[in-house]
């Protein structure tokens, strides 16, 4: 499954590498969702073998989110995950239903994979997947408005969310995802407060 996040003291494993949708590689490939109620968790990195498989990457900090006889969309159109393998160095080796062949796997490559969000457990309490935390609207505990989130990045110690300023004048505020620091998140309203140390803003 998609990584949950969680809002503690507790060092984690060192990796220093973002978490959230990044950038697809393919030129014309969606920046966004296809469709509301879907995320991004990995592109197609090229076909493997010659009967039709496909290997594929997952954006960074993410277990595997896909199970056979799950359905998935590749840039927007259904598909039904028939079996996965492993294909070393993070990566794993799709099968899908109806996709036979190299030629036609050839059609994938770069292609953005997405789930439906809803197909994910809950979390465990106190931890948070990363497309829920993205977006959420940022406050102090005295009401002060500080942004938008619109990025998580993984530091070694605890992860940081990167919240965007309203005004363009104002830069980029980095909030550490540390219990003392983040006093609530209410996800039904789109909002998480925050009690910043002194010199943050």
């Amino acid at each position: 499954m998609t990584s949950p996040r969680k809002i503690t003291r507790k060092p984690k494993r060192p990796q220093n590498r973002k978490r959230g949708p990044r950038p697809p590689s393919a030129p014309n490939a969606p920046v966004e969702p296809s469709a509301p109620g879907r995320i991004m968790v990995g592109e197609i990195r090229r076909p493997w073998g010659r009967y039709g498989d496909l290997s594929a990457t997952l954006y960074s900090g993410l277990e595997t989110p896909i199970r056979p006889g799950w359905k998935i969309y590749i840039n927007g159109e259904t598909h039904i995950v028939e079996d996965i393998g492993n294909a070393g160095k993070g990566g794993m080796v799709l099968t899908l239903k109806g996709v036979n062949g190299s030629h036609a796997a050839g059609g994938f490559r770069k292609a953005i994979i997405e789930i439906d969000a809803d197909a994910l457990p809950p979390p465990p309490e106190g931890m948070y997947y990363g497309h829920q935390l993205m977006g959420l609207r940022v406050v102090t505990v005295d009401g002060d408005e500080i942004g938008t989130i619109i990025e998580i990045i993984e530091t070694g110690a605890n992860d940081v969310y990167g919240v965007k300023p309203e005004s363009p004048d104002k830069q980029d505020v980095m909030v550490p995802a540390l219990a003392d620091v983040i006093v609530n998140v209410d996800l039904e309203a789109g909002l998480m407060t925050v009690n910043l140390p002194e010199g943050l803003m």
